[in-house]
């Protein structure tokens, strides 16, 4: 009798170092808890010191360690801090599933730095066009774009020592494709530059076994998810928001060991929104 061997979806995870930026809110928040669920060592960075209090403290009520750290990574210098500090955490902060495991002799990996970069940050402003001041801008790119060519700089070195790596970059619902934007143009600007950038560092990297790769995110639940966006799931082809969950699924998906093939890619979250 022929059996079928069925497959942990934690596998490729257990023992592996992950620092994910932006992970004190939003869509970082989820794949930060996510990544920690399925046994990962987690550093969540982030600007804001009570945000990353409170991740730390909702990871704890389920069972499960997440690290923090307070950082700017479009700051000289910081991405880099934040590296090491992912680096060096123990074997044991981790929770989930890497319990028990052993993490498959995978402990000092991450020595050299984090198996994998998520990079969830990035402000966002819209208004008119007049109103876009050169400060504005570079403040938008800096966040956007900056931040995560700097992290990716820094973590890519010990991803190649290791011939593994996983980056995961957030861009927004419609960003693969240039088009007017209404007064979201500067915002959408960016992460078009930030999609350009993910596939050409995706395409310099890939023999080395180190996949980059986006989530184009439309309207997903949030607390304080202005009314405007609230009333948008009219216009979405799947009659509703999306959910944090599902974001977090996508990521793990894209960040998982046996993804190592799919690099350069921009994967729409958004119920069919802006195709």
């Amino acid at each position: 009798m022929e059996t079928t061997q069925q497959t942990d979806p934690g596998t490729g995870f257990a023992g592996r170092s992950a620092l994910v930026i932006g992970g004190s809110r939003g869509l970082g928040r989820a794949v930060a808890l996510a990544l920690a669920r399925e046994g990962c060592r987690v550093l969540a960075a982030g600007r804001n010191a009570a945000a990353l209090r409170r991740v730390r403290e909702e990871a704890s009520v389920r069972g499960l360690s997440i690290a923090v750290a307070r950082g700017d990574a479009a700051r000289a210098g910081v991405a880099a801090r934040l590296v090491r500090a992912a680096a060096a955490l123990p074997a044991g902060d981790g929770g989930g599933r890497a319990r028990g495991r052993g993490g498959r002799g995978r402990g000092g990996r991450g020595r050299a730095g984090p198996d994998i970069l998520v990079h969830a940050a990035g402000d966002y402003w819209e208004g008119p066009f007049a109103a876009l001041t050169p400060d504005r801008w570079e403040s938008l790119v800096r966040s956007n774009v900056t931040s995560a060519l700097a992290a990716m700089q820094a973590v890519l070195p010990g991803m190649r020592r290791r011939r593994f790596g996983r980056v995961l970059l957030f861009g927004v619902a419609g960003a693969d494709a240039p088009r007017a934007a209404g007064r979201a143009h500067a915002y959408r600007a960016a992460k078009i530059a930030l999609l350009t950038l993910a596939r050409s560092v995706a395409q310099e990297e890939a023999e080395h076994g180190i996949t980059v790769n986006l989530i184009l995110p439309g309207v997903i639940q949030a607390p304080g998810l202005p009314a405007a966006w609230a009333a948008a799931a009219g216009r979405i082809p799947a009659r509703r928001l999306g959910t944090p969950g599902e974001i977090a699924r996508a990521a793990l998906f894209l960040l998982a060991e046996e993804s190592g093939y799919i690099t350069g890619s921009a994967l729409h979250v958004s119920g069919g929104y802006l195709l």
